[in-house]
């Protein structure tokens, strides 16, 4: 299938004022991908605001160019926003809503599951991240991943692959992130701005989290639990919590791991699974999505014993069903 970037390209050169966005609670792919697409409007000569409800996550305040993401739409319209990262267009959040029901979309993402809710829509599972679809419309454009902007599509690269271990590395994602490395950047300091954000408060409480993990389904489900109480009584907050799930699939034996994370009127799951275990179908069942080994969603519960209650079967449903295909 040939992606269809010279439509995309041609839909960019039409416009003038963009808003570029993604999800909010925004991850490293999500930063990546509208910074770099932000560096490559700018280059052409287009007006951009980078708008993401949350703001600029604190883990990501290192990251050259971050500054420039707002937490408030501008008050003049763009002409057309670009979405990224989003597998549903109530992603980016209740507030740009209006407006993505009166103005153009440019859609790139590469979810299980996407809608294809753009008036422009690009949407490629085999991608490893968005910030990688991203680099290869700075290619059509004869963009130099350079700069800032190769830094933001490196950061996209490395979050969305596990620093390039995961399985949906690709030839082609080593191939970009090999051009960005000859362009200049450095992956040893990158490595280290990326990992040392952290503090104290961060450490003593994951620590604690993992003290009390659970192991269900004869020990092929591993549970983190956070709670409001734990955030109040550490000093910490939702933001410390990123990447602690990935943690349980070191155990052995474990073949899921889960995250719960109680919020005001919800409580967020994370998922993470390896080999053919699909996590995202079981997203998919209470609204979220993701991808076959890592996904997520909201469960519209404050009770943690009933969040678990509804999720670990689920789970175990799907274990059961992912285990009995590979043995018939």
């Amino acid at each position: 299938m040939i992606p269809p970037l010279h439509p995309i390209a041609d839909a960019i050169r039409q416009y003038h004022r963009f808003l570029v966005t993604s999800h909010v609670n925004p991850d490293g792919d999500a930063i990546g991908s509208m910074l770099a697409m932000a560096g490559i409007l700018r280059t052409l000569h287009k007006e951009v605001v980078i708008y993401n409800e949350s703001g600029l996550p604190r883990r990501f305040d290192w990251v050259r160019g971050g500054e420039a993401i707002v937490a408030a739409l501008p008050d003049r319209k763009p002409e057309v926003i670009i979405i990224l990262d989003c597998g549903d267009v109530r992603r980016p959040g209740e507030t740009i809503q209006p407006w993505l029901t009166t103005l153009p979309i440019i859609n790139l993402d590469h979810h299980l599951g996407n809608s294809h809710f753009g008036t422009y829509n690009w949407v490629d599972q085999r991608m490893a991240a968005t910030g990688e679809m991203v680099g290869m419309l700075a290619r059509v454009f004869g963009i130099p991943l350079a700069g800032p902007l190769g830094e933001a599509l490196y950061l996209a690269l490395t979050a969305d692959t596990g620093d390039f271990c995961y399985n949906n590395t690709r030839p082609q994602t080593l191939e970009m992130a090999a051009e960005i490395l000859r362009q200049g950047l450095k992956p040893g300091p990158f490595y280290e701005r990326k990992h040392s954000t952290g503090s104290l408060a961060q450490i003593q409480m994951r620590g604690e989290v993992m003290q009390k993990a659970q192991l269900f389904a004869d020990g092929r489900i591993c549970l983190f639990q956070f709670t409001q109480e734990l955030f109040s009584r550490t000093g910490t907050g939702p933001e410390d919590t990123e990447g602690l799930v990935n943690e349980g699939l070191a155990i052995r034996g474990v073949l899921v791991s889960v995250s719960l994370r109680e919020e005001r009127d919800r409580i967020k799951f994370s998922l993470r699974s390896k080999g053919e275990i699909n996590v995202q179908t079981v997203a998919t069942r209470f609204g979220g999505g993701g991808h076959r080994n890592a996904a997520g969603g909201n469960l519209i519960t404050t009770d943690m014993e009933e969040a678990i209650g509804t999720l670990i079967p689920a789970i175990t449903a799907e274990l059961e069903e992912a285990c009995s295909s590979t043995a018939s």
